[in-house]
């Protein structure tokens, strides 16, 4: 549930933003004058639909996916011995993020080639498991990982900086300098705050990935950076970047107050578990045995 609520709670608040970003990227020179035309556009030709388009690819992995973010990450920054250091946060979003790229790829992979289908073309595939299917009959299972090392040089430092602005955030918002007596409206801000700033340092990255996963006449990264600043300059590298700042602030903010909530939600849990034991226990007992529990979580 820690990992699932989170999740789904970003991923369902970003993803129409995400289309509009998708799109954007990948647009033929003047098709979209920016977010807000982008946006009717889709609406007046396609429907609300047309925003919801490869949802259910981010969904059905975003357990797995946040189980290895959150996981990794939690355990990284324990190995070090000053656990508040931004330093530490940082280089524990680091991995944590490259950790998961192993399943991101394949998933917006699938999740990109639904967005980029509009009614007026020729639709390829009906859904992301239809894609899915067609993708290995056609490709091979190599293909899904298309794009692997641009989302790896994207998601790396993305979420070091996501970790690190969020704790430092975090500690300089709540009243002892403490994450967990962060407010809920303190949560929002520091979550969203840091979803924005993990894009706006590598945004260029997630243009070429997207670029490169979208048209097989990429035959590599260079191919894609030269084509783009040939046909749009450097504004190309930056296409839907206003989208995905709409976007990092709800979803992320959505995120970590979804932990914030799952993390609070389990220790409460595990305080009435604590007190059930304390009451049917004799206190010598009950002593000894909390004593051994505080041991093994230091």
């Amino acid at each position: 549930m820690a990992f699932t609520i989170p999740g789904a709670a970003g991923v369902l608040a970003g993803h129409p933003l995400d289309t509009i970003k998708v799109r954007l990227q990948t647009q033929t020179p003047g098709q979209y004058r920016g977010t807000i035309h982008c946006f009717t556009s889709i609406i007046q030709k396609e429907g609300v639909s047309g925003l919801l388009k490869g949802l259910s690819s981010p969904l059905a992995s975003l357990t797995v996916i946040n189980a290895i973010i959150f996981g990794v990450y939690g355990n990284v920054t324990r190995l070090f011995e000053n656990q508040e250091s931004v330093v530490t946060h940082f280089i524990a979003g680091c991995v944590s993020g490259l950790a998961q790229t192993a399943i991101a790829t394949p998933t917006e992979m699938l999740k990109l080639r639904m967005q980029i289908q509009s009614d007026n073309s020729s639709k390829v595939y009906r859904s992301p498991l239809d894609c899915l299917r067609k993708l290995l009959k056609q490709r091979g299972i190599k293909y899904l990982f298309r794009g692997s090392l641009a989302t790896q040089l994207r998601d790396a430092p993305a979420f070091g900086i996501y970790f690190a602005s969020y704790d430092y955030m975090g500690r300089h918002l709540s009243k002892d300098g403490t994450l967990e007596s962060l407010s809920s409206a303190q949560l929002l801000i520091a979550g969203g705050a840091a979803g924005m700033f993990s894009w706006l340092f590598n945004y260029p990255t997630d243009v070429i990935k997207t670029k490169f996963q979208a048209d097989d006449a990429f035959k590599s990264y260079w191919e894609a950076i030269v084509h783009t600043y040939r046909t749009q300059g450097h504004r190309g590298f930056f296409n839907g970047l206003n989208s995905t700042l709409l976007r990092a602030f709800p979803s992320n903010a959505a995120t970590f107050f979804a932990v914030g909530w799952s993390y609070r939600f389990m220790l409460d849990l595990q305080e009435m578990h604590h007190k059930r034991i304390a009451k049917k226990q004799p206190k010598r007992f009950v002593s000894s045995q909390l004593d051994d529990q505080v041991n093994f979580l230091s």
